[in-house]
């Protein structure tokens, strides 16, 4: 672990297990991580890693083991509230409302920051019309910042598929997260596509100063963006350090990397 960012832990995961049945889908896991970071987090196919997001926004309770977020026990909240705290998260496979305009998709994820209430809104009060403008105007801003500028009145299915995989990231950062999860978001995209997608994830933690923990299968983008890379096998952690180590840890090459790395 890097101790020499001290009093900086935005989330501890302390000993997490979680079963299903007879299987634990995470096994003791503990993860510390640090405000600004970008920590990869990688493993085989049912390793427990998207287990583990989902304990993290309040999907799954451990069955044994607390979480902290801002030092601050989260474990036993609902998803929502876990949103209100500041953690939003993209999903493996794609959850957009295809129907629906893409600058709709966006504003669809800032609900937990409205404040307007159905009354308001029935009235027309000046406050919600000035609410629905600022907002209007900062979903705008969050598509322009993930290229999606020129796109705002298409419908979300009619993207391209690496263009709906930005998409549901402007719409994680619409909710103003101080911790973004990503799950596999390069997922299905051609090379061109991933290359400006690591661009992004770096500028969303320099310029938006955000902390990110992503899963990814590709090496490419965890050893090319993270600064620290976990690794799960079994719902177990096997390993946490910088990429080079990982890249050289022998228990990581034995579960995940193979002769490829």
């Amino acid at each position: 672990m890097l101790s020499a960012k001290g009093n900086d832990r935005i989330l501890q995961v302390k000993e997490v297990t979680r079963r299903f049945g007879g299987l634990k889908a995470v096994d003791s896991v503990c993860l510390d991580i640090y405000k600004k970071e970008i920590v990869g987090l990688i493993g085989p196919n049912g390793a427990g890693k998207t287990t583990l997001f989902n304990l993290i926004t309040g999907h799954y309770q451990p069955t044994t083991g607390s979480l902290y977020f801002k030092n601050e026990k989260i474990d036993g909240l609902r998803p929502f509230t876990i949103t209100e705290k500041g953690i939003a998260r993209t999903f493996q496979n794609i959850r957009l409302f295809g129907m629906m305009s893409v600058l709709e998709n966006v504003l669809l994820g800032m609900h937990v920051r409205l404040h307007g209430g159905l009354a308001s809104a029935v009235l027309c009060l000046p406050r919600e019309k000035q609410e629905e403008q600022n907002a209007r105007e900062k979903a705008r801003e969050l598509l322009s910042f993930v290229g999606l500028g020129n796109k705002e009145k298409e419908k979300a299915r009619n993207l391209a598929y690496g263009e709906q995989r930005l998409l549901e990231v402007a719409r994680a950062l619409a909710a103003e997260p101080e911790l973004l999860l990503l799950d596999e978001p390069a997922a299905g995209m051609n090379p061109q596509e991933t290359m400006e997608l690591m661009k992004l994830i770096s500028r969303i933690r320099d310029e938006m100063e955000k902390t990110i923990l992503l899963i990814e299968h590709d090496m490419k983008v965890v050893m090319g963006i993270s600064e620290r890379v976990a690794v799960l096998d079994y719902g177990k952690k096997i390993a946490d350090g910088r990429p080079g180590e990982i890249q050289q840890n022998e228990s990581v090459i034995r579960a995940y990397l193979g002769d490829s790395m």
